[in-house]
């Protein structure tokens, strides 16, 4: 028998739904700051730059140019926007 299963989980879930709500809306990836190649933005608020191998904590797959991604307000850790929405829905990882 697991001792998770006996104590529970040791930390509580990514982020709740009132942290994503809170999260302050969405980012549009850009690995360079070229004004001219940037991606339109859409719905999105800003755009957020990323190093060349930065990747989302929850599906652990690189950031790509363009993508839409969340910046969590409290702990300012950035995901993709598919994933920490499926996270704050209570989802299991």
């Amino acid at each position: 028998m697991l001792l998770s299963s006996l104590l529970g989980p040791a930390k509580p879930p990514v982020a709740s739904q009132e942290d994503v709500e809170s999260a302050g809306g969405l980012y549009v990836v850009i690995t360079d700051d070229k004004e001219n190649d940037r991606p339109p933005l859409d719905d999105a608020l800003d755009y957020v730059q990323v190093n060349v191998g930065d990747r989302c904590l929850v599906c652990l797959s690189d950031f790509e140019r363009a993508e839409k991604c969340r910046r969590l307000a409290k702990c300012e850790h950035l995901f993709h926007k598919e994933c920490i929405d499926e996270v704050g829905k209570g989802s299991k990882l």
